[in-house]
């Protein structure tokens, strides 16, 4: 880890008030010489008026013991290669699996990295941040301890909320029993019980759509800060491609996955105007040429240089909404790339019976014939995907954005050898009275 020459102090705002507890941090390592330097830059931080509290394990054997008796340790840091070379992975699955504990932000510092590339654990673990010993400053230690403590504590609020819910829940279903008793007796009580029923559950409608808009906040806020990053990746690869042409290859890394997460964003927050109706559509005449030509160059670029075969006849155009069917083709073939791995993905664009068909066929897992009813469920996913990320929203809205446009969207799958999705639009009305959204005719 390296410091300064000067004592580095970090801090978000003074303390006021009543002391606050210190945020009590798991320092995973076998070297003594990481938790004294960890001890020092700790004492120094300051998050919410609250300091930082160091709690020490020398082995991946006495983590687990320190974590199944303080189960709300919010953060940790893990070193990978201590007993044993993969000691700190292991210490990660025991943590998520054994404990269950999917709560605590799990932070790996390594001095090793060529034992534990990043792109395999990070796909692999459930991790929350990958560090070299060699890059961790502490001023980035500071950033990585505050932006774990802030996930951490919205997961908490996020599960106390659930779970406010759910007892709100069994309350609503004892009071309905309760009365239904009473109903065999008294129309009266009928009345009375129908009344209470109608204001509790005009209380969890309330109750679900706050939720509601708290997720939807939190997306939003995600927003700025991913935009930083990806600003100050491109940045690094400006300078990289002069100094360090090596840092490349990493850098294309965080954009790609800085795009995933606003890709995903997106998706949630159009998910979630759609399923409350307050998604307007406005239809005009479309030119899907161009929308297809920057989703396959996006997505090539984003997953290394796929292959992605566009093939269109001569009618390109459609009516539709201009912000909702590239959400729809943008997930098409994100699902075709993510659910396949080396094979090309062909996406077909061709007239037919009036209207035009958006075909998109990959070679990867296909679906399970089981699952295929149910594919576009809202946050359903297939048996054989839990191994892939992946939210189980984008065929959801898929077929309501489709739906809204008149459309059909039909999925014929084989397991292990591929999935073709079809999608049916319509030509524009042939009477001349609309609003042109661009392009060269038909």
């Amino acid at each position: 880890m390296m410091v300064g020459s000067a004592p580095l102090i970090l801090r978000d705002k003074p303390r006021r008030g009543a002391k606050l507890p210190p945020w009590p941090v798991l320092v995973v390592d076998d070297d003594e010489q990481v938790h004294a330097m960890t001890q020092i830059l700790l004492r120094d931080f300051s998050f919410e008026g609250r300091g930082f509290q160091m709690i020490s394990a020398r082995s991946a054997a006495e983590a687990r013991r320190v974590l199944a008796e303080n189960p709300s340790i919010p953060v940790a840091l893990f070193d990978v290669v201590m007993e044993s070379p993969d000691a700190g992975l292991k210490l990660v699955r025991s943590v998520r699996e054994d404990l269950r504990n999917h709560e605590i932000r799990i932070i790996l510092r390594t001095g090793q990295p060529g034992e534990a590339p990043e792109r395999d654990v990070v796909v692999s673990y459930d991790v929350n941040d990958y560090k070299s010993k060699s890059e961790l400053t502490a001023q980035k230690l500071f950033t990585a301890l505050v932006g774990a403590l802030r996930a951490w504590r919205d997961i908490e609020t996020i599960n106390s909320l659930n779970q406010k819910l759910a007892e709100a829940n069994e309350q609503l279903e004892l009071k309905v029993a309760e009365r239904t008793a009473e109903l065999m007796d008294s129309r009266d009580a009928l009345a009375r019980a129908k009344d209470r029923a109608e204001v509790a559950l005009e209380r969890e409608t309330a109750a679900k759509s706050q939720l509601r808009q708290f997720l939807s906040m939190v997306s939003h806020e995600f927003r700025t800060p991913l935009a930083i990053i990806d600003s100050a990746a491109q940045m690094l690869m400006m300078r990289a491609q002069r100094v360090d042409s090596g840092m490349l290859t990493r850098l294309e890394t965080i954009r790609g996955a800085v795009g995933r997460l606003i890709d995903l964003i997106g998706t949630c927050l159009a998910d979630e105007q759609l399923e409350t109706g307050r998604m307007i559509l406005q239809e005009q005449v479309l030119d899907l040429a161009p929308i297809l030509r920057a989703a396959v160059a996006h997505h090539q670029a984003a997953s290394g240089g796929r292959q992605v075969l566009l093939d269109m006849g001569r009618v390109t155009r459609v009516w539709g909404d201009s912000n909702l069917l590239p959400l729809v083709i943008n997930n098409l073939i994100s699902n075709a790339l993510k659910y396949s791995v080396d094979d090309p993905v062909q996406v077909k664009l061709r007239a037919n019976h009036g209207g035009v068909v958006l075909t998109v066929r990959d070679e990867g897992i296909g679906i399970p014939l089981a699952d295929q009813p149910r594919v576009f469920e809202r946050f359903y996913r297939a048996g054989n995907a839990h191994k892939l990320s992946g939210s189980g929203i984008g065929l959801h809205m898929v077929r309501q954005i489709v739906d809204l446009h008149g459309g059909s969207v039909v999925i014929d799958s084989t397991e292990g050898i591929g999935t073709i999705v079809t999608v049916h639009l319509r030509c524009p009305p042939r009477d001349g009275a609309v609003r042109d959204g661009g392009g060269t005719p038909a």
